[in-house]
Order: C-alpha cells, then sequence, then structure tokens
C-alpha cells in the first residue's frame, strides 16, 4: 500500500477503515514528522454532549496508524501494522471538534531502519488531543509492523 500524500492518507483510512468515515475524520496536517487528524464533535458526541471516548481513542489509533503507513510507503515492500497494545488517560471532556497529534522522533527514524533488517519492528507512539488550548486526552500505543510475505495476505 502506497500513501504519498495527507489525500491519500484520508482516502486509504475511509476505504481500509470504515469507522473512520463514519466518524468524519480528516487529515488536518502532515509534516515528514507529525500528523494531526480532525473531526467534528457531532458525529462523536456523547449522552453528556462531549466527545466520546470511544471516539477520541479511535482517533488516536488512526493517527499512529496514520503516519506510519505514511513512513512505510517509503519503501518499496509491503507492511502490516496492528495496534497491539495501548494505554490512555482522559484528563477533561471536549467540547469542540477532536483534533489529535502524533509525532515521530528522530530515534522512530532509526527503528525504521531496523525493521528493513529485520522485517519486524514494535514502535510506541505518543499522541493527545487537545481541546481549548489545554490536552484532554493523552495515549501511548504499542504498534507491532511486520513485513508481507509475499504469499501471504
Amino acid at each position: 500500500m502506497a500513501i504519498d500524500s495527507a489525500e491519500e492518507l484520508e482516502k486509504t483510512f475511509h476505504q481500509l477503515i470504515p469507522i473512520s468515515k463514519s466518524m468524519g475524520v480528516t487529515v488536518e496536517d502532515y509534516t515528514e514528522n507529525s500528523l494531526t487528524l480532525g473531526a467534528p464533535l457531532l458525529e462523536n458526541i456523547n449522552h453528556q454532549n462531549s466527545a466520546f471516548g470511544g471516539s477520541l481513542f479511535s482517533l488516536s489509533a488512526l493517527a499512529g496508524w496514520g503516519i506510519l503507513q505514511i513512513q512505510l510507503s517509503r519503501f518499496s515492500q509491503d507492511f502490516n501494522t496492528v495496534v497491539a497494545n495501548a494505554t490512555v488517560h482522559y484528563s477533561r471532556p471536549v467540547f469542540d471538534d477532536l483534533r489529535c497529534t502524533v509525532e515521530l522522533t528522530e530515534n522512530k527514524q532509526k527503528r525504521f531502519e531496523e525493521l528493513l533488517k529485520t522485517g519486524s519492528q514494535i514502535m510506541d507512539l505518543d499522541s493527545r488531543i487537545e481541546s481549548r488550548g489545554k490536552i484532554a486526552m493523552t495515549s501511548t500505543a504499542t504498534y507491532h509492523i511486520k513485513a508481507r510475505q509475499a504469499d501471504r495476505p
């Protein structure tokens, strides 16, 4: 799967992960080492008129998966990426549209080099959701990346 732009990533989310379309997920900003996703509150609201915690976590998981997919597209090899584990901390409700940012550190770039050598890598990514200038949720997710074999789906 080759994803070489923010627009292509958004299309890929909606095609491969249907909940992202229902949530209204958009790619708001992408640089080489940072990805910010957004989603409207109205599609992700709970009974208290704030963002549903599951939507916040889903947006966080998508942000991590998305930045990894864009990075992995640089290589001429197909990889499977899944969330293996995550810890989430909710610190305040979100009463406005959702925005989640994940960033890659320089250390992560070295891990991609190791992935090419070994065919498998585990990476932890930190993401954050801010609301009204304050952090509302943080997450650390472990992603398992494995090279697909030619004879495997």
